[in-house]
């Protein structure tokens, strides 16, 4: 295993298009990183950037101790594994297997036992004989997988590997990539892997850590549970969740007390003393208010804000409601409801104010975190 330093890279190419702009990335051994964002951000061109198939245009890349910006990619100790699977089809599952070891020449009984060992761990032993028209794209992918694991690569590399398959099956291909990932380790072979999604669900479910990109930069590198909780800017908190969090253009006041407060509209919205130092400096200042969807409550008393019912999604144990407040359109998450609500109907309504976020209204960045 290795790690893989990106230091201050950037791609440009020939028609002067900034792709990547000044990545800065210290992956560690052995840790699941997973590049997610949106489409165009980037995210495979970093990744191909890593496996050398892009030429880097300024910056250094180490994989381990070993600068490889100008190495050929079969001398960086990668593996990849590509979202079209990339078989050779006139070939068994073995004859795949074991192609990259046998074009490297090496021994005959290496050859069979890392075949036989990746394909136990990937539970296709069964499959060995067949051809990959003859599998679903389930058992292709994992093929897939097990012609990179048997190279015992420093790093693995996946690209968007699950996209091609139906929603079944990536879930259970994503719990099979991270029970290997653990099975590595436990077994005192901790891969290194790097993995690229635009799909939120994978990347926080499957990465120890997640970078978050936009435009060919890094919004926020964190755990999962970080990026949830404590989006550094207003890119992150609205990418990261499904539904997004509710976000409300506003402005901080402050009352004669010395209390902040949110102004969203005629509302005037209590902040929380934890908060109140951190933003004095924004008083009279535009700011953006957000809230995820589980921090909404819907009253039964008579004793909160106006708000009026404009669709209900109700997806068994849980519903999503879309809520008119005073022009702002927000989105309620009701776990295990009661009562159904219907469209049109008014409801009194009250924020958790201690999950709230506020953003600076022009840089974006989430002001409401706690300073160091």
């Amino acid at each position: 295993m290795a790690q893989v330093k990106l230091q201050n890279i950037n791609k440009v190419y020939k028609n002067g298009f900034h792709a990547v702009r000044d990545f800065c990335l210290d992956i560690k051994e052995g840790e699941f990183m997973v590049l997610v964002g949106p489409s165009g951000c980037a995210k495979s061109t970093t990744l191909r950037m890593i496996a050398g198939l892009e030429s880097i245009s300024s910056g250094e890349l180490h994989i381990g101790d070993k600068l490889c910006n100008d190495a050929a990619p079969k001398d960086r100790g990668i593996a990849m594994v590509f979202q079209n699977y990339a078989l050779y089809p006139h070939m068994t599952v073995r004859q795949n297997l074991a192609f990259g070891l046998e074009t490297r020449k090496k021994p005959k009984d290496v050859i069979e036992r890392r075949v036989n060992e990746a394909a136990e761990l990937l539970e296709i032993t069964d499959l060995l004989d067949r051809k990959p028209g003859q599998m679903s794209g389930g058992q292709c992918q994992r093929v897939a997988l097990g012609r990179a694991m048997v190279r015992k690569p420093e790093v693995f590399l996946f690209d968007e590997p699950l996209s091609n398959l139906d929603a079944k099956l990536r879930v259970s291909m994503r719990m099979r990539i991270s029970r290997l990932h653990e099975q590595l380790k436990a077994d005192g072979r901790p891969a290194t892997m790097v993995y690229v999604t635009h799909d939120q669900v994978e990347a926080m479910t499957m990465g120890d850590r997640i970078c978050v990109m936009n435009k060919g930069e890094i919004m926020q590198v964190d755990t999962p549970l970080n990026l949830y909780h404590k989006p550094a800017n207003r890119f992150v908190a609205e990418f990261i969740g499904s539904p997004n969090m509710n976000i409300m253009e506003g402005m901080l006041s402050q009352n004669d007390n010395g209390e902040l407060a949110v102004v969203l509209g005629k509302h005037r919205v209590a902040l929380p003393a934890s908060m109140q130092a951190g933003l004095v400096n924004y008083v009279g200042k535009p700011i953006a208010f957000g809230l995820r969807p589980e921090h909404i409550d819907i009253l039964d008393e008579q004793t909160g804000l106006d708000a009026t019912i404009t669709e209900v999604e109700e997806m068994g144990p849980e519903a999503f409601v879309h809520l008119n407040f005073h022009g702002y359109s927000l989105i309620c998450k009701r776990v295990n409801p009661e009562s159904p609500l219907r469209r049109n109907s008014e409801h009194q309504i009250s924020f958790n104010m201690d999950k709230c976020h506020i953003f600076d209204k022009e840089t974006g960045l989430n002001i409401s975190l706690p300073t160091c």
